[in-house]
């Protein structure tokens, strides 16, 4: 798994990971976020890697699902476009929204 694919997952998992089991948004959790291992995830929640595989797998398959059904990542994707575009060349105005967006994401 490369860093954009590292990146897209978290914003996932930013969205909508309370929609997926407390298992599943652990172990991708850790995975994605802590960077650790499969093996390391299996080692300390006493299972077999393929489990862990499992888990990540289906977690991230569940998350790209509830964005396709929703698309809350794509939607603030495009509004932080527009509104870079729009703000183009004006520094003040550029920061204000920047701030503004912030919030927007909490």
């Amino acid at each position: 798994m490369d860093i954009e694919d590292r990146v897209r997952l978290s914003a996932l998992l930013s969205e909508y990971g309370a929609l997926l089991t407390e298992k599943q948004r652990k172990m991708l959790s850790d995975y994605v976020e802590l960077d650790m291992s499969l093996f390391e995830i299996a080692s300390e929640r006493g299972v077999t890697r393929q489990a862990v595989l499992d888990a990540v797998r289906h977690g991230a398959d569940s998350l790209q699902k509830y964005e396709d059904a929703v698309g809350k990542i794509a939607l603030k994707d495009r509004f932080a476009e527009a509104l870079n575009e729009a703000v183009a060349g004006d520094e003040a105005l550029k920061g204000k929204l920047k701030k503004a967006f912030e919030v927007l994401e909490g």
